[in-house]
């Protein structure tokens, strides 16, 4: 079979999900890439947890100078940060551990709206287990080991990352890492960078580490380190390595809402996708699945014939607005019980408006297409809004900025002066509330 025919396989099972873009690279080649309009491969996209994966990278250069050891406790490195009685789980903390995801809680010390300094909550915490034992996903680890990088590299991370990894390899950016308000980098979430970028990473991750990282380490880190078998999702039960996970065959790194460098060494193939599957219901699952059914087949020399039918479903590929209907009046819905923060939704043939006490928040849209905006409270977004079918009216906003997640709403009539009102939330890392559902009155507004 022809590489077109196994990309065209792939485009079919992907394309009712919501990715904002992909890229397959096989024998250090782009064998087909696509962003879905209006989305770019070539512009800043947050990589959430893939993140990890770039710490771990940055740990395996430290670890390769020597200027620290795997194996070594972590609180030596963060005496300002310790309490005057250290919990023993805490206190036997390795680097390794934190790694594996082997540390001494069962979640996330640090509260993202809340804790000034999330590296200092990791300190702070009662430990639910001890250390180097079981798997629990903590994203503190990654804060921790992050803000330690910064610590023994005397630069800030993304620097760091910059200049000895991402350029050597031909990452271009832009580049942004996020941090907390203490100034710390978010370790586990916050790098932002391009999704061709994604892919070139992935594709190194798969090598011998070129000089810059120590083969070994790499090894290491994206194989097996420690048992995932009790995790829900079928493909995050292969085992974990340093902010690596393993699949049913290969390895990857894992950005939460569909972030993901899948990598299949015995085929030198990598796929890379950036998206939204935070709402949708199936996790991540579907790219895993479409990778091996459609892809893990392709031959490892990487040839690629030209293909008319394949160019034009790419050039075709496009982020699906909501089809339907202008609503034909305009009507505001204040709810019974407030959706936090929200009082009530107005909805119009030109858009919506969500209403708080102190704010009016309007966004332009309509079916078939997506509007730019600006969703005050969290930055740039794009909207798509319709009535899906007799008295429900559905609309979509996508945020575009350095935080890439959706508000979605729904409005059901049942009758002239009464809705029910659900709004779907995945922005809880910028802003609580925008999620539940509730009752409301309506009045039409000439």
């Amino acid at each position: 079979m022809r590489t077109s025919e196994y990309v065209l396989h792939f485009l079919d099972e992907i394309e009712p999900l919501n990715l904002h873009g992909f890229e397959i690279r096989q024998g250090g080649q782009c064998i087909a890439q696509a962003g879905a309009a209006p989305f770019r491969n070539d512009q800043p996209h947050r990589m959430y947890s893939v993140s990890k994966s770039v710490v771990s990278l940055a740990v395996g250069i430290l670890a390769g100078e020597g200027k620290l050891r795997l194996d070594e406790r972590i609180m030596p490195y963060f005496e300002d940060y310790v309490p005057d009685e250290v919990p023993e789980e805490l206190g036997i903390l390795t680097v390794r551990d934190l790694l594996r995801m082997a540390s001494c809680y069962d979640v996330t010390q640090y509260r993202p709206l809340v804790d000034e300094n999330w590296t200092k909550a990791f300190f702070t915490g009662t430990p639910q287990h001890p250390a180097g034992t079981i798997f629990t996903y903590d994203t503190g680890a990654s804060q921790v080991l992050a803000s330690l990088v910064e610590r023994l590299s005397g630069q800030p991370l993304l620097d760091f990352v910059r200049s000895r990894l991402f350029e050597p390899i031909g990452m271009k950016g832009p580049f942004k890492w996020l941090t907390d308000r203490a100034g710390n980098p978010q370790g586990g979430t916050g790098l932002i960078m391009p999704l061709h970028d994604l892919a070139l990473l992935s594709e190194f991750c798969m090598g011998d580490g070129l000089g810059l990282l120590d083969r070994d380490y790499l090894r290491a880190a994206t194989g097996c380190q420690i048992m995932t078998d009790h995790r829900s999702m079928p493909e995050e039960k292969y085992g974990y390595g340093y902010y690596f996970w393993q699949m049913r065959r290969g390895f990857c790194m894992y950005g939460m809402g569909g972030q993901m460098g899948l990598c299949l060494p015995e085929k030198n193939l990598v796929l890379a996708t950036t998206g939204d599957l935070i709402l949708s219901g199936t996790g991540v699952q579907p790219i895993y699945d479409a990778f091996f059914r459609c892809l893990s087949g392709m031959n490892a020399d990487g040839s690629v014939m030209d293909d008319p039918e394949m160019e034009k479903r790419l050039s075709r590929f496009y982020y699906r607005p909501l089809s339907g209907k202008r609503p034909e009046r305009h009507l505001y819905i204040e709810l019974k019980t407030p959706i936090d923060p929200v009082k009530a939704v107005e909805i119009s043939a030109d858009g919506l408006c969500l209403v708080t006490d102190t704010a009016r928040y309007p966004i332009s849209c309509g079916p078939d297409a997506w509007t730019e905006n600006e969703f005050r409270p969290i930055g740039p977004c794009i909207a798509s809004s319709a009535m899906a079918a007799e008295g429900e009216y559905r609309a979509h906003i996508e945020l575009t900025g350095d935080t890439s997640c959706a508000i979605r709403i729904s409005v059901s009539f049942r009758q002239d002066d009464e809705a029910a009102v659900r709004i779907q939330s995945s922005t809880w890392e910028c802003v609580t509330g925008y999620s539940g559902t509730a009752q409301g009155t309506c009045r039409e507004i000439q």
